[in-house]
């Protein structure tokens, strides 16, 4: 387990190679769930063309999937992020501040369940998300098209992806539950101001390919 304030990485791996890396403050690491914090302006590794500019966002899916791509600089900006993730599960709930810390929303993000590493922890984006209004009273898909276009360019089988819209649907029952997180109210919450600001290491280990032992759409199998 990592202590509170630690530096720790999360990094995104598809099909062994490290896609994005950000470095994280451990808020909290338990046997139930794990709470990291990023800041708007951290530095991070994400996807760059071979011409070292970043992959951006308003290309469609399939064109992004298909481009070569190195890891490059980045800058994680415009939100400070809590993100709390469940033990096991495929999802976390990111509870979002703009740069003055005036609270925006909640937000799901659909992965693979954290794998921990000597780094931090592992893990992989699985396209389809969702969006929670920040009083709770409303939620949305999000990205539905970008997991249709990941479907036929075929980096899920249609079961794959139905598997993981079933974790965006247990997702959301535990927002009609209001269970954790969302039995408290994190608006108010603030970062240490004693904690070091994280910082991206410069040993290339960190960025090397791994292997993970899921496959993308993977869910854990509830008990």
């Amino acid at each position: 387990m990592w202590s509170r304030g630690e530096a720790v990485l999360l990094r995104y791996v598809h099909h062994g190679r490290v896609s994005r890396v950000k470095p994280m403050t451990v808020v909290e690491d338990s046997v139930r769930h794990v709470a990291l914090f990023i800041a708007s302006g951290s530095p991070m590794k994400t996807r760059c063309g071979l011409d070292g500019v970043p992959l951006s966002r308003d290309l469609p899916y399939a064109e992004r999937f298909a481009l070569p791509w190195r890891l490059c600089d980045g800058v994680w900006s415009g939100f400070h992020v809590l993100m709390l993730t469940p033990a096991g599960a495929g999802h976390s709930f990111w509870a979002i501040w703009d740069e003055r810390f005036a609270f925006q929303e909640w937000y799901v993000n659909l992965q693979l369940p954290l794998e921990r590493t000597r780094f931090g922890f592992d893990t992989a984006d699985n396209v389809l998300d969702l969006v929670i209004a920040p009083d709770l009273s409303s939620w949305r898909w999000k990205d539905e098209h970008e997991l249709e276009e990941a479907i036929r360019v075929g980096r899920f089988t249609s079961e794959e992806a139905e598997a993981v819209r079933e974790e965006g649907r247990r997702a959301i029952a535990t927002l009609d539950a209001r269970a954790w997180p969302f039995d408290r109210d994190v608006r108010d919450w603030r970062p240490d101001p004693a904690w070091p600001k994280p910082e991206l290491p410069t040993a290339d280990e960190a960025y090397e390919n791994v292997s993970r032992g899921q496959s993308p759409g993977h869910v854990p199998r509830r008990r």
